[in-house]
């Protein structure tokens, strides 16, 4: 390596340094440290989302995905940055070439790439679960989680950009006892059949008008808990309700600059379509919430029985 080489390395180069919830996700993620600063960041390296699973849990049958996304990192580039917007705790977040990961083996990846990239998101603190296991806390009321309103939060702002794929591990507990939403990998449209579904978790499409795939925007775990024991106060809705409704159009422009999102499965560029899908939803979000409240906060059953064959 010579001299230039090595001031690159050093300036905008990381290094492995081990992986992260192997086995526990369907893509690859590690920890690396940036050389220049020391900084520690989790790296995710997205598998894109047609898959067959023989034996489906147990079940002597195969599960098919058939839908094939592949702008994933640049969806999570969005939700980071209108998580901000909306007032969210949030990470610092940024997308560099894989090549730029030193001393990482590429053949250790068990699945398909969807490009040559990887989104790396700073790394702090501990997942959820983990942090109310480990304090011993039974639920997140009782734990000494200082933003605990930021599970309405969170909730009302997956519902506006369509995360239909939010579940306890995907937030973080950060050293000052902060809640942060670190997920936002499948949101928003381009299903061909209907512009107006969302991409969710299983790469499933997701309706605003089912009020049991609502409840899909707070998972099935301590934070959905946590909801309902809230809902009869109305008021932290609204306020998160009127701070979504309080973003700008040319603030929602911005913060899409530079991304490309695409319709399923193929080339077409879906940016227009994508900020009309967040401004319709805008107005239907008061009505959405109300009508799962009424419903008893249900959930669907996930996968759904489309993918399995």
């Amino acid at each position: 390596m010579n001299l230039i080489e090595k001031i690159k390395s050093y300036l905008f180069n990381y290094t492995f340094i081990e992986p992260l919830a192997a086995g526990e996700s369907y893509s690859t993620n590690i920890k690396v440290k940036k050389n220049f600063d020391k900084s520690i960041w989790a790296g995710k390296i997205s598998n894109p989302l047609p898959d067959i699973l023989e034996n489906f849990r147990g079940t002597g049958k195969q599960y098919i995905r058939t839908v094939d996304f592949r702008d994933m990192d640049h969806r999570a580039m969005l939700g980071f940055r209108l998580a901000k917007l909306a007032g969210l705790k949030s990470l610092q977040t940024r997308i560099v070439p894989l090549k730029r990961v030193e001393n990482f083996d590429e053949d250790s990846i068990k699945h398909e790439k969807i490009d040559d990239n990887i989104f790396l998101t700073e790394f702090k603190g501990q997942s959820l679960t983990s942090y109310l296991q480990s304090k011993s806390f039974a639920t997140i009321e009782t734990s000494d989680i200082r933003n605990k309103d930021e599970v309405i939060k969170s909730f009302v702002f997956n519902l506006w950009i369509g995360n239909y794929d939010n579940k306890d591990k995907d937030y973080l507990v950060d050293e000052a006892n902060n809640l942060i939403s670190i997920d936002y990998h499948l949101l928003g449209p381009g299903f061909r059949s209907d512009l107006g579904l969302a991409l969710g978790a299983w790469g499933e499409a997701f309706d605003i008008n089912s009020p049991p795939d609502t409840g899909w925007c707070i998972g099935n775990g301590e934070l959905l808990n946590y909801l309902k024991t809230h809902t009869k106060d109305w008021r932290p809705f609204e306020q998160s309700i009127k701070r979504v409704n309080s973003i700008s159009k040319l603030q929602v422009r911005f913060a899409m600059r530079g991304l490309e999102f695409y319709k399923q499965g193929t080339m077409e560029n879906i940016n227009d379509s994508f900020f009309d899908f967040l401004f319709e939803r805008k107005v239907r979000l008061e009505e959405t919430i109300r009508t799962w409240i009424d419903a008893g906060c249900p959930l669907t059953p996930l996968p759904k029985d489309d993918g399995i064959l």
